[in-house]
């Protein structure tokens, strides 16, 4: 491929650049790979800012030189105003020492220990929102019955807690809502002072309450209980308190109060939003593609008894996790990394990335890119198969990579093949006579743009072949 120089398009100011990724991120980002190539570089007002659409590029960035790049302050800002200062909102010691900190609650083991209650939070959700005799059909909001699903989950993983369903429709309510407010505000001039008015702020408030309030609760709730009483040890919040600090202060190996609640914070909404949209679009996926469907079934059926709730590895049910990893890269629940910001002058490849400059890295893009990922928009678990030809290295990246990648990308996989097994092994799922998947649109996760709905309907039980 012939190296050309890259070009700026002329856009007065990089204005009408910043409207038209707020309007269609995922086509502005397939107009700048059209136009520039691997390397799109843009200026806003003052700032310089580069689309990099390569696998290595982002691996540069984001690995090698991890040391030379920081996430963006005026993002980060953004989210704080949610998150609080967590290990996703945070950079250098703080963000190390949270890390290490919360490290330990998402080892292999833990999360083992955690696929029994997946388990029993799936079929709680199975009984309250699906229907329960065989022949049996109704037609379901998706993301309704994944958010449900995904939110007991994580509450039980992080607090042993049991959410009810008027509770766990107001907080899934506040939650939407928080995501509209911080889609908006990342494209004002300047991140929104708290204490002045703005639009929205009231909402974002009353939303914020909402939210914070629920986990500040259950992290009350378990420091009044009596000093030898039962605790659940298995649950994460367990572990974290057991080194937590009980002041505003933290030493090296302990969460200060402030800590220990914007990271439950931050471990709730990552742990149930992203979750809940990767398996919104699998059932979506799966419902237009029966056939596959209907492997994958065969596949969890003969592997398990009903009544399993253990956490099977990719090897116990390959296909039904390669179907997953496929629906992540057709529909990534995070369509592009924080922007990074340059301390000092950088080369990737053949472009050299001044100090100050930013980086954007789409994984939307990556994902898409047919050079990696052949008919880049039709369905093909097999790709994810064993023995299926190598991808390069951070082509497939839903959960980021390098020292920042998602802490808790096993506890997802593993969350979402234990619920996946157990609808699948019960239902099949139909599109409506006529109808197709939505459009993708980007509201801080990936979500259709209208209600996906799709017929579930009972399976009666069948052994497992023999």
């Amino acid at each position: 491929m012939t190296a050309k120089t890259p070009r700026i398009r002329r856009w007065p100011l990089g204005l009408p650049l910043v409207n038209a990724a707020r309007r269609d991120p995922l086509g502005l980002a397939a107009q700048l790979r059209a136009y520039h190539g691997d390397i799109a570089p843009l200026k806003i007002l003052s700032t310089h800012l580069f689309y990099l659409f390569r696998p290595e590029a982002a691996r540069q960035v984001l690995v090698a030189c991890k040391d030379d790049f920081v996430k963006d302050e005026r993002v980060l800002r953004v989210f704080r105003s949610v998150h609080g200062k967590n290990v996703l909102t945070t950079e250098g010691d703080a963000w190390e020492r949270q890390r290490r900190i919360l490290a330990p609650a998402f080892t292999q083991k833990r999360i083992a220990a955690c696929a029994g209650l997946m388990a029993a939070a799936t079929d709680d959700g199975i009984r309250a929102e699906l229907p329960s005799a065989p022949g049996e059909s109704a037609v379901v909001d998706v993301d309704a019955l994944t958010t449900r699903i995904t939110m007991d989950v994580i509450l039980r993983a992080l607090f042993s807690w049991r959410t009810g369903r008027d509770e766990a429709a107001g907080v899934s309510r506040a939650i939407r809502g928080l995501t509209r407010q911080l889609m908006r505000e990342f494209f004002w001039p300047l991140p929104p002072v708290s204490w002045l008015p703005f639009p929205g702020r009231a909402d974002k408030q009353r939303n914020l309450a909402t939210v914070r309030g629920l986990i500040r609760a259950r992290i009350d709730e378990r420091r009044r209980a009596p000093a030898g009483g039962a605790v659940p040890a298995a649950d994460i919040l367990a572990l974290l308190l057991a080194g937590g600090g009980d002041d505003s202060s933290a030493t090296s190996d302990s969460l200060s109060d402030d800590e220990l609640l914007d990271n439950c914070v931050g471990l709730f909404g990552a742990g149930h939003d992203t979750s809940a949209t990767a398996l919104t679009w699998w059932i979506g996926l799966m419902a237009a593609h029966p056939q596959v469907a209907a492997r994958a079934r065969a596949e969890v059926r003969n592997l398990a008894p009903p009544d399993g709730g253990s956490a099977q590895g990719e090897g116990d049910l390959p296909l039904l996790n390669a179907t997953l990893k496929e629906a992540m890269r057709l529909y990534p629940p995070s369509t592009a990394t924080f922007s990074r910001r340059a301390l000092r002058d950088v080369r990737i490849g053949e472009q050299l990335i001044r100090k100050n400059a930013l980086v954007v890295i789409p994984i939307w893009s990556l994902h898409h890119d047919p050079r990696w990922f052949p008919e880049p928009a039709v369905f093909r678990p097999e790709r994810f198969l064993p023995g299926a030809p190598a991808l390069p290295r951070s082509a497939f990246m839903p959960f980021g990579i390098g020292p920042h990648f998602c802490l808790g990308q096993q506890f997802a996989m593993v969350e979402m093949a234990v619920i996946a097994a157990r609808l699948l092994r019960h239902y099949d799922f139909a599109l409506e006579p006529g109808a197709a998947l939505p459009e993708p649109v980007v509201d801080l996760v990936l979500k259709p743009s209208q209600r996906l709905r799709v017929r579930f309907t009972r399976l009666g039980e069948q052994p497992p072949a023999t």
